[in-house]
């Protein structure tokens, strides 16, 4: 199937998709501006290298026209909230989490338009997802960026997304993250699977028969169950 991505401008995106590889080609292709991938595998060494050596080298595989390299290299790390001691470190002695962060400092590099996360946050407990994605509304909001969340943590795009592309089989489907999200029974259907929280205030409306609104913490579903009692 053919597919059109379109990618709201300035947002945090979320994907959900089997097909992972198409789909960011697909918004490779399509977009006239620069585009940043930041996943996993992207930095690995069977040998030890420092990260200053690293990023050193990113920019003359990618053959980046940098006036100063070495400010632009402390200036990416800065704002990735790494101060420029981790330039010595060497690479696999950096958290996974670290790691995240180096590389999408990499990533910051070539200033692209577009930034996506493929499938990271995995690598960070609850207290660093919210300082992860604190960051990433920081980027986007003074650097002008787009942020893509490729991920199948609904949970997870639920939480900080504003717009969401699903990708799934034959289905292709996009709208506010908030609105798709409330179309339990569609959902379902499809094998999409739907956010706790949403799944529970469902349950409670279709049970109860409360007119609840759905929420994105569990205290104001109390608050709100507190209402109609």
């Amino acid at each position: 199937m053919e597919i059109d991505i379109n990618i709201k401008e300035k947002t945090i995106t979320g994907i959900i998709t089997d097909t992972k590889e198409e789909v960011i080609e697909n918004i490779k292709n399509k977009s006239i501006q620069k585009v940043g991938i930041v996943r996993e595998n992207y930095l690995s060494s069977n040998f030890l290298i420092k990260v200053f050596e690293y990023m050193y080298y990113e920019i003359r595989r990618k053959r980046l026209i940098i006036k100063n390299p070495k400010k632009k290299i402390d200036d990416s790390l800065r704002i990735v909230g790494l101060d420029n001691t981790y330039l010595n470190r060497n690479i696999n002695s950096l958290s996974s989490s670290e790691k995240i962060l180096i590389i999408l400092a990499i990533s910051l590099l070539s200033n692209p338009d577009v930034i996506i996360l493929d499938n990271l946050f995995k690598y960070f407990d609850k207290t660093k997802e919210k300082r992860l994605m604190i960051l990433l509304e920081k980027i986007r909001d003074e650097y002008n960026k787009t942020i893509i969340l490729v991920n199948d943590d609904t949970e997870i795009l639920y939480k900080y997304t504003k717009y969401l592309i699903i990708k799934k089989n034959n289905l292709f489907i996009e709208d506010e993250t908030d609105k798709l999200f409330k179309r339990v029974d569609f959902l379902h259907k499809n094998n999409i699977k739907v956010p706790e929280i949403i799944e529970l205030t469902h349950l409670i409306k279709k049970k109860k028969k409360i007119k609840l609104e759905y929420h994105k913490d569990v205290r104001d579903i109390l608050k709100d169950i507190y209402k109609h009692i």
